[in-house]
């Protein structure tokens, strides 16, 4: 028997998908399945499934689709509709052909991104909802990006949503804002906003972990395109408090959010002035390895000015030892790119340098990095051929987040074999930043 879950030998050299197999074995074994949907009572959902007052055969919740295009017109004139529940019955059906791109790219060129636009301050909150999760889909094309950013009064109705209305409505916005913000086109558009910045920074202080996540990673983005105007509304001091907070992936997305903070001269002296080098040493050691990635990461921009450098001298030998033993960690090459970065940083110190010659050269010259056939460019690796297998070009790969390229609207998986070799062209500069030897000896 064959899992979908799982790629086995037969799915890297077959296209038959695994599910076929495991049917056709079950009728020759004349093994029954249980399924609740074809035993008595016929259907078992959910209680809130179940309308109180249905006629028969009749789905309240869709709306009637024509044949093709035809039914894609009629559901566009159906938002139109006074009556309350044909509109809801129309944005249930479009939810449903928005994960079509065919159908999603007729509905762009119908001009539907304007009447959903319209719909976000309607009095219903399913309604709301709805159009926030079809914004969110269609803002994946960049066709739709650029009309709902045609039109700039989406950006105060997000605002409004999020700020004033119940914790679902506030999820479905944040989300849709933070979908808008992976593009950089569209980050310049959103930061022309006066306030987007300082309700961002309002909601993360007491919202719920959800959508505190949501604005991390959407002020992120902002603040890679211009960190000029969270660095004046305080950010820098909004995520220095939240590495206190006990959710790991805030602290994590914080730390994200103050590294791009930390790429402006203004973050770096701000870094100096709070100490980061040492509010980070902690990190170094916490049982979550995203917390110890993104805490890397933002060690990689903090140690860049001497006196950082200096700073991490009265720890030198806590510090190296730790960035050392972590770059053995050939299954997360990500985390060895970071830690060896953070290093030549140091490097630069001469006592620091001193150190890392006497104790840690034999153990730099022995990291150990993984070759193509070991790694499958993804973030997440496990055993060999269990869940994400050796080649990501295969059929069942599931639940696995990619390392993805921030460049272009369709991010796909990084080249491994050009990431390899960047991980090696850095490894030689350690090595090279270790017997560095100045013009005066």
């Amino acid at each position: 028997m064959f899992c979908s879950h799982k790629n086995s030998y037969l799915q890297l050299v077959s296209s038959v998908n695994p599910r076929v197999i495991n049917k056709a074995v079950d009728r020759a074994m004349r093994k029954k399945h249980f399924d609740p949907h074809t035993e008595l009572p016929p259907a078992q959902r959910l209680e809130s499934m179940q309308p109180s007052l249905y006629a028969p055969q009749v789905d309240i919740t869709r709306a009637r689709v024509g044949f093709g295009r035809i039914g894609l017109k009629v559901l566009n004139r159906e938002l139109h509709s006074p009556d309350n529940l044909v509109q809801l019955q129309a944005l249930h059906s479009i939810l449903d052909q928005v994960q079509i791109s065919e159908n999603a790219m007729f509905l762009i060129n119908l001009q539907i991104v304007y009447r959903l636009i319209d719909l976000m301050l309607d009095r219903d909150p399913v309604i709301k909802e709805k159009v926030c999760i079809i914004l969110t889909h269609l803002c994946n094309y960049y066709q739709g990006r650029k009309r709902i950013m045609s039109r700039p009064i989406v950006i105060d109705n997000l605002m409004r949503l999020f700020l004033r209305d119940r914790k679902e409505i506030r999820y479905a916005a944040a989300y849709t804002l933070r979908t808008l913000a992976r593009d950089r086109c569209s980050c310049e558009m959103i930061m022309e906003n006066e306030e987007i910045i300082e309700n961002l920074l309002k909601m993360i202080k007491n919202d719920h972990t959800g959508i505190v996540l949501l604005h991390l990673k959407t002020l992120a983005n902002l603040t890679e395109w211009n960190p000029t105007r969270p660095l004046k509304a305080n950010a820098f001091q909004v995520m220095l408090t939240l590495f206190r907070d006990p959710d790991p992936r805030i602290v994590a997305s914080a730390m994200d959010c103050m590294t791009q903070l930390c790429k402006h001269t203004v973050g770096k002296k701000l870094a100096d002035n709070y100490d980061l080098t040492f509010v980070l040493r902690p990190f170094l050691t916490s049982p979550h390895i995203e917390v110890v990635i993104s805490a890397v990461g933002l060690l990689a921009y903090t140690t860049l000015t001497t006196r950082s450098k200096w700073r991490a001298k009265e720890c030198c030998v806590e510090v190296t030892r730790r960035l050392v033993d972590l770059c053995h960690t050939p299954n997360k090459p990500l985390l060895q790119l970071r830690c060896m970065q953070v290093l030549i940083n140091l490097c630069d110190c001469p006592d620091i340098r001193y150190h890392m010659k006497m104790h840690w050269e034999t153990r730099v010259k022995n990291i150990r990095i993984r070759t193509h056939e070991e790694w499958d460019g993804t973030s997440e690796t496990t055993t060999y051929g269990l869940e994400t297998g050796h080649n990501y070009r295969t059929m069942c790969i599931e639940r696995v987040e990619t390392i993805k390229n921030d460049v272009g609207d369709n991010p796909e998986v990084v080249n491994v074999y050009s990431y390899l070799r960047r991980l090696h062209n850095i490894k030689e500069r350690l090595i090279k930043a270790i017997n560095w030897k100045c013009y005066r000896d």
